[in-house]
């Protein structure tokens, strides 16, 4: 029997991924990017469906699953990013904007270059191959 990391038990899912697709381009990353950039709000489903432009039928179904990761909370007809979500979120953006104020920050093609440079770059596959 082999162990496995926290990160793989959490992908661990009956119905599919585990971690909903939040990338700007999808309807679940465009509706989770509004309620967090409004965190501080609470919208009904229409007023979602006017800020985002995606269609109108898939924004309730969004919903139902960003509240079943438990990245948005539902009280009566509103909805609002979670707390524990928004906390996450601040502090990364805190954390980055903090190390952009001390270094400067770096540009892609900076971190591209130190990509391309970089003398043992880490692969995650071969690390959990290790640690075997």
């Amino acid at each position: 029997m082999m162990p496995i990391s926290k990160d793989e038990f959490r992908s661990i899912d009956e119905d599919g991924p585990s971690v909903p697709d939040l990338a700007p381009d999808t309807t679940q990353g465009a509706v989770y990017r509004f309620l967090l950039e409004h965190a501080h709000q609470a919208f009904r489903q229409r007023e979602i469906v006017d800020a985002v432009d995606v269609p109108d039928g898939s924004v309730g179904p969004t919903l139902k699953r960003l509240e079943e990761h438990g990245l948005v909370d539902h009280r009566d007809r509103f909805w609002t990013i979670a707390d524990a979500e928004h906390a996450v979120a601040s502090a990364g953006i805190h954390g980055a904007a903090t190390a952009d104020e001390r270094d400067d920050g770096f540009s892609d093609d900076d971190v591209e270059a130190w990509i391309e440079t970089a003398v043992d770059p880490i692969d995650p596959a071969t690390e959990r191959d290790e640690e075997s």
